[in-house]
């Protein structure tokens, strides 16, 4: 059983708590740790002021005992009230000989000496942290001891605070980040709805404004997709669209050629007429399939896929079909393979199946409205591919018609109005200029068709797909 999907305002919100929990805990521990030297180093700034103090008093109380000289030598002196001693846990004084006998005591430190050598600074024993003061005067060692217990505190206390506050805003803190995840997340429920909308017959770009450059990327790459699946379409739609064009006119003809033999047969019992009739509807049959081969050409040129591109040699790709041509008897006489002198390869990035179409449409067009030779060649710089004839030419308006769909003017070289359509569409999907000349440079008269594509380096050629050939 699936679960159910989690909103990615959740998703976000988790991961964003989590670092900021660790983030925030790092930053207590070492927050703890600053404070708790800042409170060791105050409270051993104090013991110090301390015992500077509590110094000219405890010598005092010393040199008084050993000008009355009454007291027993085993005797330790009590000094009187020291400020702190009310205090839980006051400061602790003894005063010591250099041998380690206490002289004098706070009233409540002990009468042992404290568990620390007599050399000036600080010593830590258990209980206490203990400051030592000499005096060379009176050869005598004073020493000051806090209580750690009391710094103990202070650090747990402050570290309890801590987490506290932590604990305290944790809830807060994760509502906060949920909140402005979803609010930040509204642009992508905009997106998706955006996209929702979009159908077959609403194919419009999407509003990109004001989005993140994240969603906007997203948003671009939707977009190009649309526009693919437009141009997808359009041509599917253009496919019936030059489909019903092309076919209604052979196809009515057919019907009355074929109702008319029919009716002739019928009426005057002349098998001639009757064979005549259905030649005539043969030939529109044929005018069909061509038309319909055309139309298929058309669609694959426009639908054309560059994922398909290959380094393809130009030389290799003229050569078939001068080859396939060359199979048919009207071309065996007429069309002319003329290599250049350098037998290298001539590579050009393309479709290998899609430039044989338009290949194969020039010369095509060629051999059928020119009436003369048509010769085939191959340039090296710019790659081209050249088909050029003897016929009449063509005007600068007509080079321009023959591009169109459907457009028909003088039937020897406008041909079905889609063979030069078909050519345009596969130049433009492989970036190839389509050049008419009419007439061909040194010639007085005809017209040459080039192919044009871009210079491959060397570069490129190492770095390309595996050469079709």
């Amino acid at each position: 059983m699936k679960s159910a999907p989690v909103s990615l305002a959740r998703r976000l919100t988790r991961p964003l708590v989590v670092a900021v929990i660790t983030v925030w805990a790092l930053g207590t521990a070492l927050v703890a740790w600053y404070v708790d030297a800042q409170i060791q180093h105050n409270f051993d700034t104090e013991l110090v002021e301390s015992a500077h103090r509590q110094l000219y008093p405890a010598l005092l109380d010393v040199r008084q005992s050993r000008i009355d000289a009454d007291t027993p030598d085993q005797e330790i002196l009590t000094m009187g009230e020291v400020p702190g001693d009310d205090h839980p846990e006051p400061l602790l004084l003894q005063v010591r000989t250099p041998d380690g006998k206490v002289l004098l005591r706070s009233r409540g430190a002990p009468i042992t000496p404290f568990d620390a050598p007599l050399k000036p600074g600080f010593h830590n024993s258990i209980e206490h942290r203990i400051y030592t003061l000499y005096t060379p005067q009176d050869d005598l060692w004073l020493q000051l001891a806090d209580p750690l217990g009391e710094r103990a505190e202070i650090r747990s206390g402050t570290l309890t605070g801590l987490i506290t506050v932590l604990l305290l805003m944790l809830p807060v803190l994760t509502g906060l980040i949920r909140h402005i995840a979803r609010k930040e997340l509204r642009s992508v429920q905009w997106l998706q709805q955006q996209i929702t909308e979009r159908s077959s017959s609403n194919l419009q770009p999407l509003v990109l404004q004001d989005l993140p450059l994240e969603l906007r990327q997203v948003g671009e790459g939707v977009n190009q997709l649309m526009d693919r699946l437009h141009q997808a379409l359009d041509v599917e739609r253009a496919l019936a669209a030059n489909a019903a064009h092309e076919l209604r006119t052979p196809l009515a003809s057919v019907r009355l050629r074929l109702h008319t033999a029919v009716e002739q047969a019928q009426l005057q019992g002349s098998t001639q007429i009757a064979v005549g009739e259905a030649q005539t509807a043969l030939t529109a049959l044929e005018t069909l399939s061509h038309r319909t081969e055309r139309l298929l050409q058309l669609s694959r040129a426009e639908a054309g896929n560059t994922a398909r591109f290959h380094t393809i040699d130009l030389l290799q790709l003229a050569t078939t079909m001068a080859q396939e041509f060359w199979q048919h008897p009207r071309a065996q006489r007429r069309l002319d393979w003329e290599p250049p002198e350098d037998a290298a390869p001539v590579w050009v990035q393309g479709d290998m199946d899609t430039l044989a179409i338009a290949l194969r449409n020039l010369i095509d067009n060629a051999l059928t409205y020119s009436g003369g030779e048509v010769v085939l060649t191959v340039l090296r710089q710019p790659p081209a591919l050249v088909v050029r004839d003897d016929g009449p030419g063509l005007d600068a308006t007509q080079r321009l018609q023959i591009q169109e769909r459907h457009v028909r003017g003088d039937t020897r070289h406008i041909g079905y109005g889609l063979g030069m359509s078909i050519v345009r569409s596969i130049a433009d999907r492989h970036s190839a200029q389509l050049e008419l000349l009419s007439p061909p440079p040194g010639k007085a008269q005809g017209l040459e068709v080039r192919l044009v594509f871009a210079t491959i380096t060397e570069e490129d050629l190492a770095s390309a797909p595996q050469p079709l050939t």
